[in-house]
């Protein structure tokens, strides 16, 4: 694995797309599956967007946010291993929140293991090559001028824009409903079991999908996570070779029993 991502011993749970813009039953849930994670001990992964819009400058955090946030750090420092793949919708969050909110935190991939199976982790919004758009727009959004441009605007200046697109993203969350791009999700997943990869693991598309692939006497796996607020699903693996999707509900184990 690569030097400097996080290595799960023996299980994990992945969860993408909370897309959180309140205080209401999916932020608290969240924030329950969490609690549950770090009694449980048991390593979470956030593969981007848990919340509609964030941006990593303190300075730009909205006031529902900081609580959230703040319960994310404090699970950490009494032991909680969280990691963290930014999405679409997030912004410069490495330079302020690595070490800090989480262990890590990718501004695109990230690598890790949970026994001997290797991982691929990412938001996937970049997964089907053929949107040029969107594409673009990322690298310029993302991009260390836009960095730099955001940084020194003054809050006064930059809050009232963020809660113009934050109010727009929440609006759009309603009525989404993007088409799924197997071909190009079937053809990423080969070539990263082609190199050696195990599990690919993305978020981005709002749909539960779980695709294997028999490959010589090895099953590949692709996960496509769905949207949290759906019905509060995640998806599990354990170093003995259990995974699939499973829904939260308060009081009860993240991982099923085993036989």
């Amino acid at each position: 694995m690569e030097k400097g991502f996080p290595i799960s011993p023996d299980r994990a749970i992945f969860l993408a797309d909370a897309h959180l813009n309140q205080d209401d039953i999916h932020s608290r849930n969240f924030l329950a599956l969490a609690d549950r994670a770090a009694a449980e001990k048991v390593p979470l992964f956030l593969l981007g967007d848990v919340f509609d819009l964030w941006f990593g400058n303190r300075g730009l955090t909205f006031a529902f946010q900081k609580p959230i946030v703040e319960h994310l750090r404090e699970l950490r420092r009494v032991g909680l291993r969280l990691s963290y793949g930014a999405g679409n919708r997030d912004f410069y969050l490495k330079r302020d929140h690595e070490g800090t909110t989480f262990d890590v935190v990718s501004e695109g991939e990230m690598h890790a293991a949970v026994g001997e199976k290797r991982l691929y982790l990412s938001h996937g919004d970049t997964v089907n090559r053929a949107d040029f758009v969107y594409r673009f727009w990322k690298g310029i959004s993302k991009s260390r001028l836009a960095n730099e441009a955001v940084a020194h605007l003054p809050p006064s200046i930059i809050l009232p824009m963020a809660d113009w697109i934050e109010r727009n993203f929440k609006r759009s969350n309603r009525r989404y409903k993007g088409s799924f791009p197997e071909r190009e999700c079937r053809e990423f997943g080969m070539r990263m079991f082609g190199r050696g990869v195990d599990f690919v693991l993305l978020g981005h598309f709002h749909q539960e999908k779980l695709m294997r692939f028999s490959l010589g006497e090895a099953t590949k796996v692709l996960a496509v996570l769905p949207s949290w607020k759906e019905r509060w699903r995640y998806f599990y693996l354990t170093a003995e070779g259990a995974y699939g999707f499973r829904a939260f509900k308060p009081g009860e184990p993240l991982l099923p029993p085993t036989e």
